[in-house]
């Protein structure tokens, strides 16, 4: 019967088609009741036939919702037309005409836009739009375009429609309106068609084509008569959903479907156009620019929530929410508040939340911020809800106040305006997820358990991930297990491979193994109550990955080896991609620092040549990742060669990683001129540089092979001006090329030329933009402190005007480091004064256990300045305060300069002959006293510093003293009779200045007896290898002492004694400094 139906239908069109056709057949020449009577005749013959059709067809009930055409516009009656057309005179409306029939359109709507045939309003418009889809969804499947042309694509798209060009959609009677475009497409396709322009980066013309809708549907809405006119109310609608698409647009456009590597375009594109001034502009143009009487169009939430979404900044997104606030609230009813009529509605303000959940600022206080809005909320403004909670706990969690946010989730529990729901848990558990809080977590799981929430697999996996971060693939594991036991619980593939990822991270690849084994047998769990079937997960590619993260190379590569078989399953096909073959040859280079490198080495280029091998038949994309862990593996072993070789074999395009690990491996061998041609190819490639690659071109310089390079600053820092030379305006800041900045102030110091130096350094120090870090500011200041003459004066200017620095402690924030190289600089211009305020300046923050205020060296140099401005009273307060006041425990060193300087004190009083009467400080005790300290103290005294005790003693007379301290140095000891002193192996020779220092000290205080027991004994030590050789002044001062004591006849045999041992010569006249003529001895030597 079905059959039978069909062919009767066929007949009776092929029939009714003849009929139309015959030439008899005309309405013409009928009467008019004629042709009306045939057209409701037909049209509810083809309504009926085409009910049917659509019925019976889903397809094409599917692709036309709202009209269908002719059921059989293919068949014989396609060719029904009807000779003539009522003419536009008469009353009948030809966008009746039934070659169209609406099916579920509504009567208000095809009365408000003229039906829906193909020359009516409703189809030309989305005709269109159609047109503008079309093109996008063909570039979006070919992808033949670059950004930028594809832009200018739509632009002249735009261009054409503005300018009434794109008339194939229009009606020939329609020319004279074919500039106002509102008559040309409906309010809801411009949104539409705005919204695609912004979603493909075409903002000029999104804006161009908005702001010219809204203006001639305005001149529409003020005409008057007409079929095409439209009420002002319509109107303001159209121009309110106009530009809040416009805004919504510019203020977060998503990426542009069309994949291009110009990201710089968008970069711009999204600067330009994402800034808080320009969408207050379109606000305000929308809200005063297509009215009159002081009338303004009001926005709604939508719009306020897509200018706000536009604003990253916290501090400025709330502002601008005050000031929406404050405007628009006048607009309610005086003295109410009605919640309906506002605008600024919850939503509004959970965007300004989750803007402070985002701030990325250094003081952290977007969750403060999130709080105050909270309250505000609770106070005056619209009630918060479930997600305004959601985004605070998230905002505190975020920024590391998770105590906070449990406080904030314990009263939300407690309020009965909130029923909390597995929503409010969820932000907590992905940041415990993503800093590894798996202790927070589970009292998350706890809480929810106790509110009776049903705990779903997403959220145990959360807290599974969380495990994993912390490595607690123990409790991970144990945690799988409860859940293949809990008939409400089913784990997923995710589940599993975040326990797998829990044995990887901590390093456990036993278990990790043997959790995979159980995946490719097959996981079979059975409850306690036998309710629930075995649960069966197949390990996929994610599942071999995580293990292979933590085997070693040859597990990495029996694995990859399996996985590559499973091509020969029907099912469970598991093929390596990409992130397995990185984190296999990652593997390798770890092993390559614990055990034999070269069989690590072997198996990583192996296992390369299996990806080039399954890349050659597309089973992955061999992309850049792969070649970078390739590089740096080659960059493990030192083989320069290998690394260079894959740099130049890559299809795709290489990255900054590729480069810094041929840059690293080429400076480990000293190949400077290589590392630098990289560099540069990097730098015309466009790619970027990072502060790691900055710091192996140092090294590069540092480490040359070439000894001219290596042993000369002056070209390691032409070199490294070159480098700068072709920086980067943004690498020119301390956070990126800080290392090469350093590097270059530094050996532009070091250079042999002072006078240049500083000026090269300087220039160098100059060259940075913005804020300078501790590196740099000391590199400067060491050429400061080491030029000559030192620029004292420049240091401290150059520590005024740079007081804020990186990674610096203290009130000042200025470092150790480069404190104590200002005290340096200011030291050795003996502006101890100067330098002493500096350190009471930025060094008055607390003292450390690790270091304190400044180095011992820069107290040093302040006691050597003290020394040598007759101020030995602040050199011994200085050394006495190094412990306590500045941090720094004394060296050798320091107790040596202090007594250096207590000796030049005393010989400064005795040249003046002081005599002063009472008790005065004797800088010769002081001296002996700093010396019997530093024993104390267990420092061994050097040489100099017991030459200057002895002297200090000598200056005074006191030669008992004298003789004392030369008992306790190791050189004169043997040579004085003491055994002990023998045992010591190797001591240091014995000088000859504290010798004549002794014998002088024995005359001035009158013991010619000790002063010769004291030169017999030394030269009768003659023989020992560390005998010291008297010269003429130590006879000199023996004689004198001999003399003053009227024993001439001991001094001639002394003088006799040394003349046969060519000593001293016979007495000659010489002339002195004053130019008289005196007679004295002359040494032979």
């Amino acid at each position: 019967m079905r059959a039978l139906s069909s062919c009767l239908q066929v007949v009776l069109q092929f029939a009714l088609a003849l009929i139309v056709h015959h030439p008899s057949f005309s309405y013409r020449n009928e009467p008019r009741a004629s042709f009306w009577t045939w057209r409701h005749i037909g049209a509810d013959a083809f309504r009926a036939q085409s009910l049917t059709y659509v019925r019976r067809n889903n397809e094409f009930r599917t692709k036309n919702r709202n009209t269908f055409r002719h059921p059989i516009s293919s068949g014989p009656l396609q060719t029904i037309r009807l000779k003539q057309r009522p003419s536009s005179s008469e009353t009948t409306d030809h966008r009746s005409y039934p070659s169209q029939f609406p099916l579920r359109l509504p009567r208000k709507r095809r009365r408000k836009y003229g039906g829906t045939g193909p020359s009516s309003p409703a189809s030309r418009s989305r005709a269109i739009l159609n047109s503008f889809e079309e093109v996008c969804q063909r570039e979006r499947k070919n992808r033949s375009l670059q950004t930028n042309d594809f832009v200018d694509l739509l632009n002249s798209m735009v261009h054409d429609l503005l300018a009434g060009k794109n008339t194939t959609f229009a009606n020939r009677g329609e020319a004279n309106n074919s500039q106002n475009i509102s008559h040309r497409i409906l309010p809801r396709d411009a949104s539409s068609l705005i919204r695609l322009l912004g979603r493909n980066s075409a903002h000029d013309a999104m804006l161009q084509f908005c702001r010219r809708y809204c203006r001639d549907i305005t001149n529409a809405s003020k005409s008057s008569g007409g079929n095409k006119s439209i009420s002002p109310l319509d109107a303001e609608e159209a121009i309110l959903f106009a530009y809040t698409a416009a805004i919504a647009a510019c203020s977060k456009p998503p990426p542009s479907s069309l994949a291009s590597s110009q990201e710089q375009h968008h970069v711009v594109s999204d600067s330009k156009y994402r800034s808080k001034e320009l969408l207050l502009l379109l606000l305000n143009e929308m809200e005063c620019g297509y009215t009159e009487d002081g009338r303004s169009i009001r926005p709604n939430s939508y719009t306020l929530s897509a200018v706000l979404l536009g604003i990253d900044d916290a501090v400025e997104s709330t502002n601008v929410l005050q000031l929406f606030e404050e405007k628009y609230a006048s607009d309610n009813i005086e003295g109410e508040h009605n919640q309906s009529d506002t605008i600024v509605t919850v939503q509004v303000y959970n965007v300004v939340i989750a803007s402070c959940s985002k701030e990325s600022t250094n003081d952290g206080s977007g969750w403060q911020r999130a709080i105050s809005l909270l309250q505000t909320m609770r106070r005056s403004g619209p009630q918060p809800n479930e997600q305004t909670y959601s985004l605070i706990l998230q905002s505190c969690a975020e920024h590391g106040q998770m105590k906070v946010a449990m406080s904030l989730l314990d009263e939300i529990r407690q309020s009965p305006a909130i029923t909390p729901t597995e929503k409010l848990y969820l932000p907590l558990l992905k940041v415990c997820a993503k800093f590894g809080h798996f202790k927070t977590a589970w009292s998350l799981i706890n809480i929810m358990k106790d509110d009776s929430l049903e705990l779903t697999t997403g959220t145990m996996n959360l807290y599974l991930s969380a495990l994993a971060k912390g490595a607690m693939h123990m409790r991970a594991l144990g945690i799988l297990q409860d859940m293949i036991a809990d008939p409400l619980l089913n784990p997923d593939i995710v589940t599993f491979n975040t326990v797998l990822s829990a044995c990887a991270n901590a390093g456990d690849y036993e278990a990790a193994q043997a959790l995979l084994g159980e995946m490719r047998d097959g996981v079979h769990g059975f409850p306690a109550d036998g309710q629930r079937e075995s649960v069966e997960i197949s390990p996929n590619v994610v599942s071999y990955n995580s293990v292979i993260s933590c085997a070693d190379p040859e597990a990495a590569l029996g694995l990859i080896q399996e996985m590559r078989l499973t091509r020969r399953n029907r099912e469970g096909v598991v093929l390596p991609n990409s992130i397995t073959y990185v984190n296999a040859i990652s593997q390798c280079r770890k092993a390559s620092f614990k055990d034999d490198p070269g069989s690590a080495f072997e198996i990583a280029m192996y296992l390369l040549d299996l990806a080039r091998d399954q890349n050659s038949g597309k089973g992955i994309d061999l992309n850049v990742f792969v070649y970078s862990a390739s590089i740096w593996m080659a960059e493990a072993v030192g083989d320069y060669q290998t690394a260079v070789q894959l740099l130049r074999e890559m299809k795709c395009s290489p990255n900054n990683i590729c480069y810094d690990g041929v840059i690293s491996v080429l400076s480990q061998n000293g190949l400077h001129r290589e590392a630098l041609y990289f560099y540069y190819e990097m730098q015309h490639l466009g790619l970027s540089a990072t502060r790691k690659t900055y710091r192996r071109l140092v090294s590069a310089v540092d480490n040359a092979s070439d000894p001219e390079i290596s042993m000369s600053c002056q070209k390691k820092a032409a070199l490294l001006d070159g480098v700068m030379s072709v920086m980067s305006e943004k690498d020119r800041g301390v956070l990126i090329g800080g290392p090469l900045f350093e590097s270059l102030i530094r050996n532009h110091g070091n250079a042999t030329d002072p006078g240049t130096s500083y000026q090269a350094a300087r220039m160098a120090f100059d060259s940075i933009i913005g804020p300078v870090d501790d590196a740099c500011l000391s590199a400067m200041l060491r050429v400061c402190s080491c030029v000559n003459p030192v620029k004292w004066e420049e240091a401290i200017m150059l520590l005024h005007s740079s007081d804020i620095v990186n990674k610096a402690m203290g009130p000042g924030l200025v470092s150790r480091r480069a404190l104590s190289y200002a005290v340096i600089a200011c030291a050795k211009a003996d502006q101890w004064e100067e330098a002493l305020n500096l350190i009471e300046l930025y060094g008055n923050q607390g003292i450390t256990e690790q270091s304190g205020i400044v180095s011992v060296a820069s107290i040093n140099s302040l006691i050597r300045a003290c020394g040598r401005s007759s101020r030995p009273d602040i050199a011994v307060q200085l050394l006495n305060d190094m412990s306590v006041r500045y941090g720094c425990q004394p060296d050798e060193r320091s107790y040596r300069l202090a007594i250096i300087a207590c000796n030049q004190a005393e010989h400064r009083e005795t040249r003046r002959g002081d005599s002063a009467t009472g008790p005065v400080l004797k800088w010769w005790e002081c001296a002996l006293s700093l010396l019997r300290r530093m024993r104390e103290d267990d420092i061994k005294p050097s040489l100099q510093t017991f030459s200057s005790a002895v002297s200090a003693c000598e200056a005074a007379g006191q030669w008992q003293r004298a003789i004392g301290v030369l008992e306790l140095m190791p050189s004169f000891s043997p040579l004085l009779g003491d055994d002990k002193m023998k045992e010591m192996n190797d001591p240091e020779p014995a000088n000859l200045y504290c010798l004549n220092a002794a014998i002088s000290a024995c005359e001035k205080g009158g013991a010619w007896v000790e002063a010769l027991q004291l030169y017999e004994h030394i030269r009768s030590m003659q023989d020992n290898k560390n005998a010291v050789m008297p010269n003429f002044i130590t006879v000199n001062s023996l004689l004198i002492a001999l003399e003053k004591a009227n024993q001439l006849e001991l001094a001639e045999s002394v003088y006799k004694d040394a003349v046969r041992d060519k000593i001293v010569s016979p007495w000659k006249r010489r002339y002195d400094n004053d130019g008289k003529l005196r007679k004295m001895m002359v040494s032979l030597k």
